[in-house]
């Protein structure tokens, strides 16, 4: 009895003590990018909030899964974390040989970014909007081309999505990378790409491309005068990316509460929130219930339409 009525003390104990050497943070993607700037922000605040150096590890690959399941191996002592992104949700069901689940494998600590994509075209094109599109789509069937940064992006599935839920007939283009697709684009080798709001920013400012619209369910605040595609003849239409932070399954639940409470303090921060838009990025907080939530339901959208779209890994 004594024994069990000292089992919560040290929970407490063990929440209070972490954490007590440097942690690593491993991001699954190649560094330079928005992406690896936003890893190594949270974890400069991050660390300072805990008193410990958190040191960002790049580690990219087969659509963030190496350094995925390098953080699923490692050991539950929240030691190891994952900067996770919307693709875990999405190359399980692309990719076969994936041997592990994110579901099982990974605990949600929060999800503190997600954003919308933006569908835009040059200039050539006779259409303007949402609407306009669908109809020259429609009498053009295969004719209009959409760019995206490679296969089981949630671009690509974004573009897929698109075609199934306008009843439309464009086809998908991949590349290798943002610029790629963009420079295509700006070319007229393409009509069409779906990017991300930072990315397709610059081309919009200087004309050489014109946004149609946003895919999010709401307006983007940096773009607030563009509608979403929804709103313009496809309702329900939804498509964003996202970011969290995820440990090892088995990491004690005291840890990880520390670490959701402290990621959330940081991201509510009014100089963090600044820096993170600067890159195109919107911050919305997500505890570790609601992470988890949409990690399920994005598996379960992604999955079906990977499954009927007949959509495979590169």
């Amino acid at each position: 009895m004594a024994l069990a009525a000292l089992l919560p003390l040290a929970g407490g104990a063990h929440a209070q003590a972490y954490p007590q050497r440097p942690i690593r943070l491993v991001v699954p993607f190649p560094p330079g990018g928005s992406t690896d700037v936003s890893a190594r922000i949270l974890a400069q605040e991050l660390g300072a909030r805990l008193g410990q150096t958190i040191v960002t590890e790049n580690r990219p690959g087969a659509g963030t899964m190496i350094g995925s399941e390098a953080v699923a191996r490692s050991a539950p002592d929240g030691y190891t974390l994952l900067y996770a992104s919307s693709s875990i949700a999405i190359t399980p069901s692309l990719n076969r040989s994936v041997t592990f689940d994110p579901r099982r494998d990974l605990a949600p600590v929060t999800m503190f970014i997600e954003a919308p994509l933006i569908l835009v075209s040059n200039r050539q094109v006779p259409f303007n909007s949402v609407s306009g599109l669908i109809d020259y789509a429609k009498a053009n069937p295969g004719k209009l081309n959409i760019a995206y940064p490679g296969m089981g992006t949630t671009n690509h599935l974004a573009a897929a999505l698109f075609n199934r839920s306008a009843g439309t007939d464009i086809v998908l283009a991949p590349f290798a990378g943002n610029a790629a697709g963009l420079t295509a684009l700006i070319r007229n080798d393409v009509q069409l790409a779906v990017d991300s709001v930072a990315s397709a920013a610059p081309f919009i400012q200087d004309g050489s491309l014109q946004a149609i619209a946003v895919t999010g369910l709401t307006r983007s605040p940096s773009m607030p005068e563009l509608p979403t595609v929804a709103e313009s003849g496809v309702p329900g239409f939804e498509t964003s990316f996202w970011f969290g932070l995820m440990a090892p399954m088995g990491t004690p639940d005291a840890i990880l509460t520390r670490l959701a409470e402290e990621t959330q303090a940081v991201v509510k921060d009014p100089a963090v929130v600044a820096k993170l838009n600067t890159l195109g990025f919107e911050t919305a907080v997500r505890g570790p219930e609601h992470f988890g939530q949409r990690i399920a339901a994005d598996f379960s959208k992604w999955g079906e339409l990977i499954r009927q779209a007949r959509i495979g890994a590169d």
